[in-house]
């Protein structure tokens, strides 16, 4: 099995497709062994599990859920026991094709680009894989000086997907959970705010560019973080060019 090195990160950089490598992860377990990944009305991902198994088994455990399929836990002494996906141990930065979660953790190549997160009722946050790329799979809000996101919801399921809030000058600070709204406002900012950001088509699914870069920098005082290259995702134009910044 590779060994994943932090420079694998992006899985885009330097023009490789992220199809291209989770191809090169064939020695993981098949399908077959591991059970069958969900189907629902909208959705047969057959074996996208047996891509992420073997990576993401030591920083969790793999469950398979009701109406759902198998699910990715993460550890509570890996991740916290206040673990929120798209903010623990990560910090937001705009790239070519919108607003990106980088991880701090070297599998977070995984559950934030790929697949969707939500809260099982007796699991809390789980991560149900699917090998389809994006910046991030999240819708955004924005309003009243805050910025929230939401995982997007997984195809045909209705599942819980708390949104995350933040004032908007803290929105680029390294581990943004530092700097969450306490979750019970949820309700109260979710009414407060609107929803931001154009979509942007996949091959089978949609993501969110989020909140425009110069209001965000106009809301810090400072240029937003940046990443580097990112070949496209899906043949796609980016959204924003050399002149990204001043968008």
């Amino acid at each position: 099995m590779r060994t994943w090195k932090r420079t694998w990160r992006w899985l885009r950089l330097g023009g490789v497709s992220a199809g291209a490598l989770l191809a090169s992860l064939g020695c993981a377990t098949g399908p077959e062994e591991f059970g069958p990944q969900v189907k629902s009305n909208a959705t047969t991902l057959g074996s996208n599990i047996s891509i992420f198994r073997d990576v993401m088994a030591p920083h969790g455990e793999w469950l398979q859920l009701p109406e759902v399929g198998w699910v990715w836990r993460p550890d509570a002494k890996v991740v916290g026991l206040d673990f929120v996906p798209y903010a623990t141990s990560g910090q937001w930065v705009f790239s070519d094709w919108g607003w990106t979660f980088q991880s701090d953790w070297d599998w977070g190549w995984a559950p934030f680009h790929f697949g969707r997160w939500f809260v099982a009722p007796s699991e809390g946050w789980v991560w149900w894989p699917d090998d389809e790329w994006a910046p991030s799979w999240v819708d955004w809000r924005w309003g009243e000086g805050l910025v929230g996101w939401q995982p997007m919801p997984l195809p045909g399921m209705n599942v819980r997907r708390p949104w995350t809030f933040v004032a908007t000058s803290d929105l680029v600070q390294p581990d943004v959970s530092r700097y969450l709204v306490p979750p019970d406002q949820e309700a109260a900012l979710v009414g407060k705010t609107q929803p931001v950001g154009e979509r942007v088509t996949g091959r089978t699914g949609q993501w969110n560019v989020g909140p425009a870069p110069d209001e965000v920098a106009s809301a810090t005082g400072a240029p937003v973080p940046r990443t580097g290259p990112i070949a496209p995702p899906t043949g796609q134009p980016p959204i924003a060019g050399p002149h990204a910044a001043a968008r």
